[in-house]
């Protein structure tokens, strides 16, 4: 237990914080009736006198008004403290949009559905509602699947939402509204490695074969090519291009969450890379000037003008999801296997990698912040450097023989 004074309508009122027999979070008003005239030592006495009775000191290091918080703020219910996070973290202007996005996302479609029935408050949110939640997710997390069938959310879901509410308790003890933080013990199931996938050379070879006459040909190689994301593919501009000097830069990304961001950043420091221009790839870059080019005298005025290279005939430039989901279908009209288009960029890791590229040479040329995270998900993508090992392990196995005869 715990409390402090707050002067209310002209009097002392002592707030008191404890847990009733179940274990919930309570907070207690009393008025002392003592004007604030003259009593601010009285109202002090009188806390102590009523923390005593049950066997509780103090706070003495909350002093002033603006430390505490106001009683709308100790009975606000945990969705509306959520809006009002979400708020601030908006105006703070610290996170980029992509990140509140992903935030919002999280609490809107998640966290305030269920708990917004339940009427909770705040500071009566405890551990096992927050596991019962997790536990609900689980099972029942995603409605969007298939229509009257719900699914559970993954693993990396959960620790998504938990990462989220670990945030939004964290900035309510702070605001000293609750007494600790109730996601320090949250269970959730654990994520699984997922295998890497991705196309061998003959399967590269079919695919750029075969969709050569697509709109997305020119996404698809170049991603290939320099094995890259799909937010910095979708990024490439005409200013990351220099001609002269035969590089192209990586230095914008679009991504979506709920709305399409365009930033001048990309995911990491060592994302932002310099790489030669080759032939081919220039070559796919004058065709992308003339497509411009045709688009801006059949659309005239309508024409969008932005300095991406990739775009719609109308100007618009392709966002990660249409990439995504006409990769998917060509895939399934051509009858080639399924992979994600992130696993582009594993193919690419995975040729350089069989022609005999150190991991060092594909850290830099795939954008990794660290060796670590290239040898971790690249590892076992060459299976025919694994069976020349073998094969020199049986050699010296034939050797000994032959020494022995």
């Amino acid at each position: 237990m715990t409390g402090y004074i707050k002067e209310r309508y002209g009097t002392y009122y002592l707030v008191i914080r404890y847990k009733d027999e179940d274990g919930k979070r309570k907070t207690k008003w009393i008025s002392t009736g003592l004007p604030l005239k003259n009593n601010r030592k009285n109202a002090e006495k009188l806390l102590r006198d009523t923390l005593a009775e049950y066997g509780e000191s103090y706070e003495k290091d909350i002093k002033d008004d603006d430390a505490v918080p106001d009683s709308e703020m100790l009975s606000i219910s945990f969705t509306d403290y959520i809006g009002l996070w979400l708020e601030n973290m908006k105006k703070q202007e610290v996170l980029q949009p992509n990140t509140i996005q992903f935030y919002e996302s999280r609490c809107k479609n998640h966290i305030i559905p269920y708990f917004k029935d339940r009427n909770i408050l705040l500071a009566d949110v405890d551990s096992s509602d927050l596991q019962d939640f997790i536990n609900y997710e689980k099972v029942s997390g995603n409605n969007s699947l298939a229509k009257n069938k719900k699914e559970g959310l993954s693993p990396s879901s959960l620790k998504h939402i938990r990462t989220t509410l670990t945030l939004i308790f964290s900035q309510a003890r702070k605001e000293r509204l609750i007494f600790d933080n109730p996601t320090e013990f949250l269970v959730i199931p654990k994520i699984q490695k997922r295998d890497v996938d991705f196309y061998t050379e003959s399967e590269i070879s079919e695919l750029l074969e075969k969709i050569k006459d697509e709109e997305i040909y020119p996404v698809i190689y170049t991603t290939l090519f320099y094995g890259l994301r799909r937010s910095e593919v979708c990024g490439l501009k005409w200013d990351s291009v220099n001609t002269v000097n035969k590089t192209v830069t990586i230095k914008h990304t679009v991504v979506r969450f709920s709305d399409v961001i365009e930033k001048d950043t990309t995911k990491t420091e060592s994302s932002h890379r310099t790489l030669p221009l080759s032939p081919e790839i220039e070559e796919i870059f004058i065709r992308q000037k003339e497509k411009e080019a045709q688009g801006r005298k059949k659309y005239g005025k309508h024409y969008v003008n932005n300095g991406y290279i990739f775009k719609r005939e109308s100007g618009e430039m392709f966002t990660p999801d249409y990439v995504t989901r006409k990769f998917s279908q060509l895939l399934k009209k051509y009858g080639l296997r399924h992979i994600r288009f992130h696993d582009l960029r594993h193919s690419c890791a995975s040729l350089l990698v069989s022609k005999g590229y150190q991991l060092k040479d594909i850290q830099e040329w795939l954008g990794h912040s660290d060796i670590q995270t290239t040898a971790n998900i690249y590892a076992h993508l060459d299976q025919s450097r694994k069976l020349n090992i073998m094969s020199a392990m049986q050699n010296i196995n034939k050797t000994e023989v032959n020494t022995n005869a």
